[in-house]
């Protein structure tokens, strides 16, 4: 859990560089955002593996519940636009 808040902590710090107001400094090493999901995905997967869960099925029923309980919860977009 420790690992997965670092790694979190380190992925808002990315968003807030490229998203926020609080711009890198020239002397920070540049990652992306896309790294630092990576990293996410990485540790998740480690910790589920430690815990015998299948990350197939913990996804498909993350899905069904955001399908059904929370349908009118989230704004689709528009893909065509």
């Amino acid at each position: 859990m420790a690992r997965l808040s670092e790694e979190t902590g380190e992925l808002a710090r990315e968003v807030n560089h490229y998203y926020g107001e609080k711009p890198k400094k020239p002397t920070e090493q540049e990652k992306t955002v896309e790294e630092e999901l990576g990293d996410i995905i990485f540790v998740l997967t480690c910790f589920a593996n430690s815990l015998d869960i299948d990350l197939s099925e913990a996804f498909d029923m993350a899905m069904t519940k955001i399908e059904t309980r929370d349908k009118n919860r989230w704004t689709r977009k528009d893909l065509s636009s």
